[in-house]
């Protein structure tokens, strides 16, 4: 078989969740299961580039002028490129877009998180808490934001923002968009700042945003903080401490000359709660963390853990810290009685 159509094979396994071409010709493939490997396939320079070209559907051009882009296959996987001279050769990965997504319930089967978490994540969308999922690359948080997203009540207009297609949310009224950069044709960039700014003139009743990496952190910010309710995001961080840390990184990219207790302060009123999600080494994908953050104490983002799991030889065991969360005291005051049965079990 040649070389291409290995490639073309391997792409088509459904088994592969992840394509990694290098420059030097050799490929690497990351399967349910196996983990990361190298697969028995060389191809060329000219095989890598048909097969880009067969993969995405469309003839792309990458080189001096374009040497790095994100793309989009024909079936929605993710697909990046860097080109010469920022690499010897066309460098691709391929994160494959999964048939389905897993529903909440399954990632409960699947040992991701216990039934309480997940009973207790899905009221927290129901009440539009604004809910960040921070974890490392390949640690589960778009499965668990897909899951999330789509308990969203079917009458609500979501508009989920994304910088490659991931999400397909199983309600009638979602709005998908999407940023531009790099285009073959030279078209103006159109960034996820560009997009959450031109969201909030949609009336949307829940903004979604497939990955927070910038400084459109500060706009979505300003926006939870002015009555943008319920919004959920993802975020790169390893820890959920890291995560507040990283959101103020980005706020000060965007250039806002405010004090740093000042943006602190932003986003402990803007962010409800944090999911801290990790990749354990048996490659299993767990929800580790579940916070709420609940004011400031001087300087410092005060945050209170209220599910956490616990690893030990092997076994990875989720429970109820004892805390309670701090917005039942708002719902109270409103006349409501929060459900507590959360608390209680596994």
């Amino acid at each position: 078989m040649p070389d291409i159509e290995k490639l073309v094979a391997a792409f088509e396994d459904p088994t592969v969740v992840e394509l990694m071409v290098n420059p030097d010709g050799s490929v690497y493939a990351e399967t349910e299961g196996k983990g990361v490997q190298r697969l028995l396939v060389a191809p060329t320079q000219q095989d890598v580039a048909a097969f880009l070209n067969g993969v995405i559907g469309t003839g792309e051009s990458f080189g001096q002028d374009r040497p790095y882009a994100d793309l989009s296959a024909v079936d929605g996987s993710r697909v990046h490129v860097i080109a010469p001279p920022l690499a010897k050769g066309l460098t691709v990965t391929i994160r494959k877009r999964p048939a389905r997504r897993p529903s909440l319930e399954e990632l409960v089967n699947a040992g991701t998180l216990s039934q309480s978490c997940a009973d207790f994540l899905s009221y927290l969308v129901a009440q539009k808490q604004n809910v960040l999922i921070a974890g490392g690359t390949s640690s589960g948080k778009t499965t668990l934001l897909a899951a999330l997203a789509a308990t969203v009540e079917p009458e609500e207009r979501v508009v989920v923002l994304e910088d490659t297609p991931e999400l397909a949310l199983p309600q009638k009224h979602v709005l998908y968009l999407r940023t531009r950069i790099r285009d073959a044709a030279g078209r103006p960039d159109v960034t996820l700042r560009d997009l959450v700014v031109n969201t909030l003139r949609m009336r949307p009743d829940r903004i979604v945003v497939g990955e927070t990496r910038g400084p459109e952190a500060s706009d979505m910010l300003q926006a939870m903080n002015v009555g943008a309710d319920g919004m959920l995001t993802t975020l790169h961080a390893n820890s959920a401490r890291e995560a507040l840390s990283r959101l103020e990184t980005l706020v000060l990219q965007a250039g806002m000359d405010m004090p740093l207790k000042a943006i602190r302060s932003n986003i402990a009123t803007a962010v409800d709660f944090i999911v801290f999600m990790a990749r354990l080494g048996d490659g299993s994908r767990k929800v580790m963390q579940v916070c709420e953050l609940t004011g400031m104490e001087v300087e410092t983002i005060s945050i209170s853990d209220l599910f956490s799991c616990e690893v030990r030889k092997g076994s990875a065991v989720m429970r109820a810290t004892g805390s309670m969360p701090r917005f039942y005291d708002r719902l109270r005051k409103q006349g409501v009685e929060p459900p507590m049965d959360f608390f209680r079990g596994n």
